[in-house]
């Protein structure tokens, strides 16, 4: 007698079962995943800005001056921070550093090339408003970021402020406390307020 040997597989139906399994663990795992993404590149960029305020307040107990650390554009480059130098030639009196480990990276947008820099000046446009009263509270030292988006911002600002989760939507944490958006035409820079001065 001969035998016919039968192949077994898998019909149409069973695959289409398995893929929409797969399909169902997807869509309920996906979210989870970029949700841990934005979480590990907010907790980095904290990390680094309480890093950088122990490091501004080091500097200028040092040398009675606020440091200038613009290491992203070309003209005007400052890394006080690393490298002791006014002006690239002449040393800073007393410096002790360097303040920081390595140069300073914009961990919420790791896309471009964006602008990541201390920045202290009068422009109203930079004033923070610690106290929340909607009134400028003097002048700051800043540490600006750019090519952030509204969500990371607010997951930022809600860190350290904790006004993001209130009423979120509003936008209200954008003007108002240590962290917020430029008040100027640039919308996806966020600035956090190091320290007065």
């Amino acid at each position: 007698m001969i035998r016919k040997s039968i192949q077994r597989g898998f019909t149409l139906i069973e695959m289409i079962g398995v893929m929409a399994v797969i399909a169902i663990l997807g869509s309920v795992a996906a979210p989870k995943i970029f949700d841990a993404i934005e979480d590990a590149k907010v907790s980095a960029f904290i990390q680094q800005v309480n890093a950088l305020s122990q490091a501004v307040a080091k500097f200028q107990t040092d040398t009675g001056r606020w440091p200038r650390h613009n290491p992203t554009q070309a003209q005007d480059r400052y890394h006080q921070l690393i490298i002791n130098s006014l002006d690239n030639t002449n040393p800073i009196p007393g410096w002790q550093g360097p303040y920081i480990e390595k140069e300073l990276t914009n961990y919420l947008n790791r896309a471009g090339n964006q602008d990541v820099f201390l920045a202290n000046n009068n422009d109203p446009n930079w004033a923070c408003d610690m106290d929340g009263n909607g009134t400028p509270d003097g002048q700051f030292i800043i540490y600006r970021v750019d090519g952030v988006s509204d969500a990371l911002a607010e997951k930022v600002s809600n860190i350290f402020d904790g006004d993001g989760g209130v009423v979120t939507g509003t936008g209200a944490w954008k003007k108002a406390g240590k962290v917020r958006r430029y008040q100027g035409t640039h919308a996806s820079i966020l600035e956090v307020c190091l320290a007065s001065i």
